[in-house]
């Protein structure tokens, strides 16, 4: 897995920490500039602890629909260099506020 994505997912648990403070009905995510998720829909306490009492269902928290959700997009896009997680509003304009944003540094080259 790209170091990037293993990292943010080593993070998940500040992430929903974070989504959870700020109260965000939605996540915006954006990797290399381009929107992957233009307005994922946030899932709150009460429907993540009702879906897990069906047999199957792997994200009984916030942080592990976190990481379900940040897997999937390391397996769709797994040469990121930039992943940025958005907090979204509705509105005109929509409000967003950046939970994290996380970048690989370019190597070095000796002159």
């Amino acid at each position: 897995m790209n170091p990037l994505w293993s990292r943010l997912i080593a993070q998940a648990d500040k992430v929903a920490a974070r989504l959870t403070e700020l109260g965000a009905p939605k996540l915006r995510v954006v990797v290399d500039g381009k929107v992957a998720y233009w307005a994922l829909a946030v899932p709150r306490k009460e429907d993540l602890e009702a879906h897990a009492a069906f047999p199957g269902q792997s994200a009984s928290s916030l942080e592990a629909w976190v990481k379900d959700r940040l897997t999937l997009l390391a397996e769709t896009w797994p040469k990121a260099q930039e992943v940025e997680l958005l907090a979204l509003w509705a509105g005109n304009p929509p409000r967003l506020e950046r939970v994290v944003r996380l970048l690989t540094r370019p190597k070095e080259v000796a002159a």
